[in-house]
């Protein structure tokens, strides 16, 4: 009896892990690089249409649009948190280094994402000045995580066959 249930186990682990219901941690960093990715170009898109807002002084769009952004780069940052838990297995320092650069680049987008917002707030209450003190904040911040954006993708750019392999090209 108790070989029987011991063999159904060793059967039922062997069929759960064909099927793929069991991934590899290399399969959950891509799945969630994909992910993050997504989040980081959706976040960005929101981004540059919150600038379009208040270019044009909708500065009720340009909130709704910052904290949409907001969401998207904390989206990055949760995907981030998952794939640290896998970060150990990653044999390759250059996917190290690439997350390092995409991490520190989800930081510093969520911090001018923070700042644009407030200058929105200023903006709204008609105080320009302050309004403009964090909007220049917010663009010397997305400036910085610009460079580590191009740093990145110069990165992926060097490597297409490592990283079309883990599935992130």
């Amino acid at each position: 009896m108790k070989k029987n249930i011991f063999l159904i186990a060793i059967i039922l682990i062997a069929v759960v892990a064909v099927s793929g219901c069991i991934n590899s941690p290399m399969d959950n960093i891509n799945n969630n690089m994909k992910e993050l990715n997504t989040d980081i170009t959706e976040g960005d898109t929101d981004y540059n249409s919150a600038i379009n807002y208040i270019n044009n002084k909708d500065f009720i769009s340009g909130t709704d649009n910052i904290q949409i952004a907001k969401d998207k780069f904390n989206d990055a940052d949760e995907k981030l948190s998952n794939i640290e838990q896998y970060k150990s297995s990653l044999n390759e320092s250059i996917y190290l280094d690439y997350l390092y650069l995409i991490k520190e680049e989800v930081s510093i987008k969520r911090q001018a994402s923070d700042e644009l917002y407030l200058a929105l707030q200023y903006y709204t209450n008609n105080d320009f000045s302050s309004g403009n003190s964090y909007a220049q904040s917010a663009n010397s911040l997305m400036n910085q995580a610009k460079v580590l954006q191009d740093e990145r993708n110069q990165i992926v750019e060097n490597n297409p066959d490592l990283f079309k392999k883990a599935g992130i090209i």
